[in-house]
């Protein structure tokens, strides 16, 4: 087993991102919208605010807890709505059609034997062609993860998708270089730390017991799949909480990246003791501690991060 402390750059001694200043009183220091003080009053233990208050930053703001956002604003902020969601940018899409559906496969939003949506629906709701999704359909056919029937009842349906999923992780992982796995631990770790912030300044009661929810189901997983799908639930379900379109896709993609090579069995992570500190991460966004959610949301990220790069330098 390779120390952690003989691991290249930051995975060795140095620590990820750094914690926001904080004011005398607590607060923390954020930049100012015109006209606006630039440090943020203490905020009282109420879990409703008026929907006029706001924090600035630069010049936009973010609503405190309690504050709801239009139904405009709301959209795709749930798990499946990241995946599903419009593919942005020009070019080929067929492969990134592909990532998405086998993303939704990998984290458990689609189950074995669920039908799909209809081409026509499916395209419709990933922004790209039918010709395009026929073409991702093909590849998945081909993979084992999808099979289509004809005729009445028919459709294309998920076939055994985890376990042909799983399957590829460690190889995965040994074509992977140490540097991509650093980006990818950066990236992780900054969308997750900021996930944790905004949760507790915005999580609805309703949020924060869905992931008490995901915290036991984790800690009373018996097999690794799903305790895997139980983890992964609960950090995409923090950006939902958070309120953030785009940290729940961000947060979704990398979970779909992340999540199977994270639970390999050789990396030996407890269901148990990742629950409690999913558990505590929710009482400090309960508490709308934000400061403790961040670290608690980092320090794990850190952790998984430097056994997975060790992991990597054992298997070469």
């Amino acid at each position: 087993m390779i120390a952690l402390s003989s691991l290249p750059g930051r995975y060795a001694t140095e620590t990820f991102g750094t914690k926001p200043e904080s004011t005398a009183s607590g607060a923390t220091a954020i930049g100012g919208g015109p006209g606006q003080d630039h440090s943020v009053a203490p905020r009282t233990s109420n879990s409703r605010v008026h929907s006029s208050s706001v924090r600035w930053l630069g010049s936009s703001y973010i609503p405190h807890r309690g504050v709801a956002l239009s139904k405009q604003e709301s959209a795709g902020l749930t798990a499946l709505g990241a995946v599903l969601a419009p593919l942005e940018g020009g070019g080929p899409k067929t492969e990134a059609v592909v990532q998405r559906l086998c993303a939704a496969i990998s984290l458990g939003l689609m189950v074995d034997g669920q039908q799909l949506p209809s081409e026509t629906d499916l395209a419709g709701q990933l922004g790209v062609s039918t010709m395009t999704l026929r073409e991702a359909l093909a590849v998945l056919r081909q993979q084992g993860i999808v099979q289509t029937k004809r005729g009445r009842g028919g459709g294309s349906f998920i076939r055994g998708a985890a376990e042909i999923l799983e399957s590829s992780s460690l190889v995965r992982l040994q074509e992977m270089s140490i540097q991509e796995l650093r980006d990818l631990g950066d990236e992780h770790f900054a969308v997750t730390g900021a996930a944790a912030v905004f949760a507790a300044r915005r999580g609805l009661r309703a949020d924060i017991a869905r992931l008490r929810s995901l915290a036991d189901r984790l800690k009373d997983s018996s097999e690794p799949i799903s305790a895997r799908r139980a983890d992964s639930r609960f950090h995409i379900e923090m950006a939902v909480c958070a309120q953030s379109t785009r940290l729940t896709r961000a947060q979704v993609a990398l979970q779909a990246e992340l999540s199977a090579l994270l639970w390999l069995p050789r990396l030996k992570l407890e269901p148990a003791a990742e629950a409690a500190v999913h558990r505590d991460l929710v009482d400090a966004i309960e508490r709308e501690d934000d400061a403790r959610a961040r670290e608690l949301a980092e320090s794990q990220i850190e952790s998984r991060i430097r056994r997975l790069v060790a992991l990597r330098l054992e298997l070469s």
